[in-house]
This record gives structure tokens, C-alpha cells and sequence, in this order.
């Protein structure tokens, strides 16, 4: 009798898995698709060599004045000349280490808490969190802690865009919840109140915001009083973040089934161990993508703080546009500089935010 020997597996047919099988249902499934791939193509090919060509190949890179730009591609000897500038404004040299520090910890604490355990996080990562805010303004001003005083109107650069949508994001987003959570409560002068904070921040022009708050806001302090201006634009963008992030929060709310609420009161348990240990995770798992978008459109709003005399990286760079040395017309370096430094933080921002939903996914799908 003759032996059965079985013959090892063939391959899955390129037609069916495989790069050709992807072009074939991804990019040629049809004749537009088709048509519109190979246009698409071609303007790609026409452009991006001229592009890389203009931002690479014939740039200028080395060199500290303007006389180094000799060829016709970007002059990047303009952002390495005023790199200082740019990502730390006038901020008193010998001194940035401070800045550094700051960022770094920012960053640090974003990192720990990807990677610690959920106890931890919860008691420690957290907590710290919330005062990292307070302890950048004192490290930065130094005054409190014996060091060189720096004043406010030093700081600026990118840092400074970086510090203020942070600083604002951590403190708004506890106020934001309960603003959320007021807006839903039954008692009426609660959800009153929340709805106005609300409703206000949200409906008037962050422009007018921060004029309010350079210019209106001191009035209503008592007579002698005196707040920082950058202080003062701080407190106006954690409102307004608040009003987006609290209506973000209420989207949240509803999309939880009624089912999760009257689990957690079968269980005893009270009305705020409810919202934070059950319904609050459950809420930023549903709301994520709404809340990355409200991160990155307040992260890009600290652009605005050029229209009250705040020297934050848009306003250097216009600054620098306009010195006597560098009127060779280096705008479009500058400003690509930034839109680059912008796209990379709010790329890593969504990166983060697609790694907390992977943390968060509880569905266990195959």
C-alpha cells in the first residue's frame, strides 16, 4: 500500500493577497480609480523633485548671515541663525536650562504614564500632573525658589507655545468634567452656572477672549492688585478650552448606555466614585478622538497670542523677518520652520492619543 505524503502548502494566489493585490482593489479597482492614480502620480513625480531639490539638495545650511545664502534653494541658515529666538524668545541666556527642564518634564510625565501601572498612575502620575503647571511658572520666574528672576515678558518661543497649551490642557481638563457634569445636574443653579460658563467661552471668538483678558480682566480685580498679562491670557485659555472640552465630555455622557450608570448605583456606590472610577474612563474611551481635536485646535490657537504683544514662535518669526540683517525675503523658510515644528507635535499628540484608546479598548475583538 502506498504511503500518503502530503505535499507542503501553496502560496495564496497574487491575485488575492499581496502588494499586487492591494494596487489591484486599493488603487486600480476601477477605471476612475485608475484614471485618478496615475494623475495623482504624476503630479507627485512633477513636484516632489523640485520640492526636495528647493528644501534639501540646494540649500543653504551652514553659516550665521545672510550672505551665506548663495543658492536658489532654502536658506536655512535663517532658522539656524535665529534658532535661539525661536524656540526660546529673549529668555535670559545662562538661563534656559530652566525652559529645558520644563519641556522635559512635560514629556517625562506624558511617557510615565504610558507605562506604569494603573494604581500607580492613578495616585502618583496624576497628582503631579496637576501641579506641574503651577511649578513651570514658579521654575520660570525663579524669583520663589532664590533664583535669577526672569519676567514674563522674556518668555516666548515655541517653548512658550508648548508650556501654554499644556499648562492649559492639564488644568482645563478636571474643570472641563465638571463643568460637563454640572450642565448635567438637577440642581438648577449648578447646571445654570455651567451652562452660561459654557455657552460664553464657547460662543465668543477666542480673538475677543484674549483681548478680554489683556486689556478687561484686570478691572475686576480689587484696587491695587496686579496679574501678569501672560497669566491673565493663561486663565482665558483655560476657560475657553473648558467650554469646548466640557460639551465634549457631555457627547461622552450620552453615548454611555443608562445601563452603566445603574450598575454603579447597585453597587453603593456614591455619586462621585461613580463618575470617576466608572463613567469617566468610559467617556474618555468613547470621546478621544473629539478631545485629540480639541487638544490640537487649542495647541494651535497659542499662535493668536502674537495679536497682544505675546512673543510666541509666529510673532518671532515675523520679528525676525523684519531685521535690518535678514530682509533677503526668508519668509517661506520661516514660516515652513514652523508649520514643521506645529505637524510633528500635533502628529505625536495623535500618536499618544491612538495608544491610550488601544489601552482603553475593552471590546476584545479578534
Amino acid at each position: 500500500m502506498k504511503e500518503f505524503i502530503a505535499k507542503p502548502a501553496k502560496p495564496a494566489p497574487a491575485s488575492i493577497v499581496g502588494p499586487v493585490a492591494w494596487l489591484r482593489e486599493n488603487l486600480f479597482s476601477s477605471p476612475l480609480n485608475a484614471i485618478t492614480t496615475l494623475l495623482f502620480c504624476a503630479f507627485i513625480i512633477s513636484i516632489v523633485p523640485g520640492l526636495f531639490d528647493w528644501f534639501i539638495w540646494s540649500a543653504d545650511w551652514a553659516g550665521t548671515t545672510q550672505e551665506a545664502c548663495t543658492s536658489e534653494g532654502a536658506c536655512w541658515v535663517f532658522t539656524s541663525a535665529w534658532s535661539q529666538q525661536l524656540f526660546y524668545g529673549s529668555y535670559t541666556d545662562g538661563q534656559i536650562w530652566r525652559v529645558n527642564l520644563c519641556i522635559i518634564s512635560l514629556f517625562a510625565i506624558i511617557y510615565a504614564s504610558t507605562v506604569v501601572r494603573a494604581d500607580i498612575r492613578n495616585k502618583v502620575i496624576i497628582p503631579v500632573f496637576l501641579i506641574l503647571p503651577f511649578l513651570w511658572v514658579i521654575l520660570l520666574n525663579g524669583s520663589l525658589i532664590g533664583l535669577t528672576h526672569v519676567s514674563t515678558d522674556y518668555w516666548g518661543g515655541f517653548a512658550l507655545n508648548i508650556l501654554m497649551a499644556a499648562a492649559s490642557i492639564i488644568i482645563a481638563f478636571p474643570l472641563s468634567f465638571l463643568w460637563a457634569l454640572g450642565r448635567r445636574s438637577e440642581m438648577p443653579f449648578a447646571r445654570s452656572v455651567c451652562v452660561l460658563l459654557i455657552e460664553f467661552f464657547r460662543g465668543v471668538p477666542v480673538l475677543a477672549l484674549f483681548f478680554m483678558g489683556s486689556v478687561m480682566l484686570p478691572f475686576f480685580f480689587p484696587e491695587g492688585w496686579t496679574v501678569d498679562k501672560l497669566i491673565r491670557v493663561w486663565i482665558v485659555l483655560i476657560l475657553f478650552m473648558s467650554g469646548y472640552m466640557a460639551e465634549v465630555f457631555r457627547g461622552g455622557f450620552q453615548a454611555i448606555p443608562q445601563g452603566q450608570y445603574e450598575a454603579a448605583d447597585s453597587i453603593g456606590l456614591s455619586y462621585w466614585q461613580k463618575n470617576l472610577l466608572i463613567i469617566l474612563p468610559q467617556n474618555i474611551k468613547v470621546s478621544m478622538p473629539n478631545i485629540l481635536a480639541t487638544f490640537i485646535m487649542l495647541f494651535k490657537n497659542t499662535t493668536f497670542l502674537l495679536i497682544i504683544g505675546i512673543f510666541e514662535i509666529l510673532s518671532t518669526t515675523q520679528t525676525a523677518l523684519t531685521n535690518s540683517n535678514w530682509l533677503g525675503g526668508h519668509s517661506t523658510e520661516g514660516y515652513v520652520f514652523v508649520a514643521l515644528l506645529f505637524w510633528i507635535c500635533c502628529f505625536s499628540m495623535s500618536m499618544i492619543s491612538n495608544s491610550i484608546e488601544r489601552k482603553l479598548e475593552t471590546s476584545h475583538r479578534n
